[in-house]
Protein backbone atom coordinates (compact mmCIF):
# COMPACT_ATOMS: atom_id res chain seq x y z
CA UNK A 1 0.00 0.00 0.00
CA UNK A 2 0.95 3.63 0.02
CA UNK A 3 1.65 6.00 -2.80
CA UNK A 4 -0.48 8.72 -4.29
CA UNK A 5 -4.28 8.76 -4.26
CA UNK A 6 -5.99 8.94 -7.62
CA UNK A 7 -8.35 11.84 -8.25
CA UNK A 8 -11.22 9.36 -8.38
CA UNK A 9 -10.37 7.98 -4.92
CA UNK A 10 -9.93 11.50 -3.48
CA UNK A 11 -13.39 12.39 -4.80
CA UNK A 12 -14.90 9.28 -3.20
CA UNK A 13 -13.21 9.96 0.14
CA UNK A 14 -14.14 13.65 0.22
CA UNK A 15 -17.87 12.87 0.10
CA UNK A 16 -17.81 12.02 3.81
CA UNK A 17 -15.66 14.98 4.86
CA UNK A 18 -17.25 18.23 6.07
CA UNK A 19 -14.62 20.35 4.28
CA UNK A 20 -15.44 18.54 1.03
CA UNK A 21 -11.85 17.55 0.24
CA UNK A 22 -8.97 15.47 1.49
CA UNK A 23 -6.21 17.21 3.39
CA UNK A 24 -2.74 17.84 2.10
CA UNK A 25 0.59 16.84 3.54
CA UNK A 26 1.40 20.53 3.82
CA UNK A 27 -1.57 21.00 6.17
CA UNK A 28 -0.37 18.17 8.39
CA UNK A 29 3.19 19.51 8.26
CA UNK A 30 1.98 22.99 9.30
CA UNK A 31 0.47 21.59 12.51
CA UNK A 32 3.58 19.53 13.21
CA UNK A 33 5.77 22.58 12.64
CA UNK A 34 3.68 24.59 15.09
CA UNK A 35 3.72 21.86 17.74
CA UNK A 36 7.49 21.51 17.45
CA UNK A 37 8.03 25.26 17.76
CA UNK A 38 8.38 27.59 20.73
CA UNK A 39 4.79 28.89 20.42
CA UNK A 40 3.50 25.45 21.47
CA UNK A 41 5.76 25.26 24.52
CA UNK A 42 2.88 25.14 27.01
CA UNK A 43 0.76 22.56 25.19
CA UNK A 44 0.67 19.12 26.79
CA UNK A 45 -1.38 15.95 26.37
CA UNK A 46 -3.54 17.29 23.54
CA UNK A 47 -5.07 15.43 20.61
CA UNK A 48 -5.42 17.17 17.26
CA UNK A 49 -7.68 15.65 14.64
CA UNK A 50 -6.51 16.63 11.17
CA UNK A 51 -9.47 15.26 9.26
CA UNK A 52 -11.42 18.17 7.76
CA UNK A 53 -14.43 17.48 9.97
CA UNK A 54 -14.76 13.79 9.08
CA UNK A 55 -15.72 12.87 12.63
CA UNK A 56 -18.26 15.70 12.84
CA UNK A 57 -20.15 15.03 9.63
Amino acid sequence: MGGTLTEERKSEMSQGIMMGRVGTREEVAALMSFLLGADAGYITAATYDINGGLQVS
